[in-house]
């Protein structure tokens, strides 16, 4: 153990005397000191208590979220077409179906196609009837002969062969705008036809045909554009051939001839 020099033990008991501690001036504070145990033990007790740390620390506050950007104005072209009135649902389908219709509607006018050489010279023989009759027979300034129309007025093929070849004055014996006078069949469903209630002029006739092209464009006509049977048996160039030099003769189906059953038993009659 390391001996304190005697000077220091004095200093050190005058302090302690001066601050009223025990080991000071009259207290034999010597073995103590000599010891170098005594003064810590009393200092450390003298010393105040250390203030006690907090039990722990305050906890850190939220920080509140930023508040949202302003919503950007919405553009006038945008608005005008939110406040457009909608298509309403009950349309769609008729939308829909516009296509469709269309479609129909376009195959309805349209002239069928044919492979019969007889028919496509036909064919190409009405396209000088188009213009009155309509490319589709569907009427116009002449009579309608689509949808069985002709057949109703001409049962027997013969007589209309004799009608296109003489045409309208001929056929009935009266000309001129004035002219009244039915012509086909008299018994036809609805009545006769009258050459007064067309709106355009007189069918015209069509004398330079030839017994061939006659038969040609009446079994076009009749069966293409008015759906009745095949009727290449009945409508031949030699019935037309007849039909021709009858005519000639003043020798008229309908007018004062009788028709020919077996004609026209061949047709079909489309009510």
């Amino acid at each position: 153990m390391t001996e304190i020099p005697e000077h220091l033990l004095k200093r050190s008991k005058a302090r302690r005397a001066a601050m009223g501690l025990p080991g000071g001036e009259g207290d034999d504070g010597g073995d103590a000191a000599a010891s170098g145990t005594g003064a810590a033990p009393a200092a450390a007790a003298a010393a105040p208590p250390a203030a006690k740390a907090p039990a722990r620390a305050e906890q850190a506050q939220p920080v509140a979220p930023a508040a949202p950007p302003p919503p950007k104005p919405v553009p006038a072209y945008v608005a005008a077409a939110q406040r457009r009135r909608r298509i309403p649902y009950w349309a769609m389908p008729v939308l829909v179906a516009l296509p469709v219709w269309g479609f129909i509607y376009w195959n309805s006018v349209q002239v069928p196609t044919t492979t019969d050489d007889a028919l496509t010279t036909g064919q190409s023989v009405f396209g000088s009837c188009s213009g009155c009759h309509g490319a589709a027979g569907q009427g116009g300034t002449g009579a309608k002969l689509a949808g069985g129309e002709v057949l109703k007025t001409f049962p027997d093929p013969k007589a209309m062969m004799q009608w296109i070849n003489l045409g309208a004055e001929k056929w009935t014996g009266k000309t001129g705008s004035a002219a009244n006078a039915i012509y086909g069949d008299p018994k036809r469903p609805g009545g006769p036809h009258n050459t007064a209630t067309l709106s355009g002029e007189a069918m015209p006739a069509f004398p330079d045909l030839s017994a061939a092209e006659l038969a040609a464009v009446t079994r076009y006509v009749r069966e293409t554009l008015s759906g009745a049977p095949d009727e290449s048996e009945v409508i031949t160039p030699e019935l037309a051939q007849e039909a021709i030099d009858d005519a000639q003769k003043g020798k008229l189906v309908y007018k004062n001839e009788k028709p020919d059953p077996k004609r026209v038993k061949a047709s079909t009659k489309v009510g």
